[in-house]
């Protein structure tokens, strides 16, 4: 399913970065055992690594997924840069650019007015379903959506209310056809086609999974969808996340992946 990845090693200060979970502030060395292991399963999953050093400017900035939107088209891949919704992380998208213009084919960056983060955007098939809220705004939408249309993708906007950073925080992929989300999305219609689990109430953290093909990763610790997925024949690697929990981060969040 993906070929190559982005991640960045977290800096040193991580436990000054965004985040609404409560949960205290990250212990580094266990932090750096965590992201480790989180590459090692990319690199099992068959996919190649670049490993970009730590940005200790930047405190948010291993979350690199919310700095682009990767869009793979025949014969090669773009690069949609965004524009974060906080303004301390906008000096990451260009971090970022440079990095990736050796890596696809094509960079379009967000303008003007609008706003997005990649946590928000989720792509099934041919479709980009984009979270609207206070991070991801209609006029980065309206951009985005134009961007991909050129590459044959469409796009559907997904408004939400606030209380979550992103649609990916409680929305993801378990396979091609299922996706694992919190009650929240259960009835939402721009998802209706799709076959879906649903996360126990106080296990919504368990919603941000990362499908990568030969490999299913989901955090470790949520007892009760763990029974849930094994009941529906899945065999994920479940891999420890707690200390980016603790600033509102999940798998998906680790990496740009195409």
């Amino acid at each position: 399913m993906f070929s190559k990845a982005v991640v960045r090693h977290p800096a040193q200060n991580l436990g000054q970065g965004l985040t609404g979970a409560d949960l205290g502030c990250p212990d580094m060395e266990l932090a750096f055992a965590q992201h480790r292991t989180y590459v090692d399963c990319l690199k099992q999953a068959g996919i190649k690594v670049t490993a970009l050093d730590a940005v200790e400017e930047y405190p948010d900035s291993v979350f690199v997924e919310d700095t682009a939107v990767m869009i793979p088209f025949d014969g090669g891949t773009a690069a949609f840069l965004t524009c974060p919704g906080a303004d301390s992380r906008r000096g990451e998208v260009d971090v970022i650019q440079s990095a990736l213009s050796i890596e696809v084919d094509e960079i379009i960056r967000m303008e003007g007015e609008g706003l997005m983060e990649g946590g928000d955007v989720l792509l099934m098939g041919k479709i980009f379903y984009v979270g609207i809220d206070t991070r991801t705004n209609m006029a980065g939408y309206e951009q985005f959506s134009k961007a991909v249309g050129r590459f044959g993708y469409k796009s559907i906007p997904v408004p939400y209310n606030d209380g979550m950073p992103h649609l990916k925080t409680e929305l993801s992929a378990l396979d091609e056809e299922t996706l694992i989300m919190s009650c929240r999305f259960k009835e939402h219609k721009a998802f209706s086609k799709f076959e879906k689990l649903i996360t126990p109430e106080d296990e919504e953290y368990c919603a941000n999974c990362l499908y990568l093909g030969r490999k299913l990763l989901v955090p470790a610790g949520f007892p009760a969808t763990a029974e849930l997925l094994d009941k529906k024949g899945f065999t994920p690697d479940y891999i420890n996340m707690s200390e980016f929990q603790k600033m509102d981060g999940g798998l998906t969040c680790l990496s740009l992946r195409w």
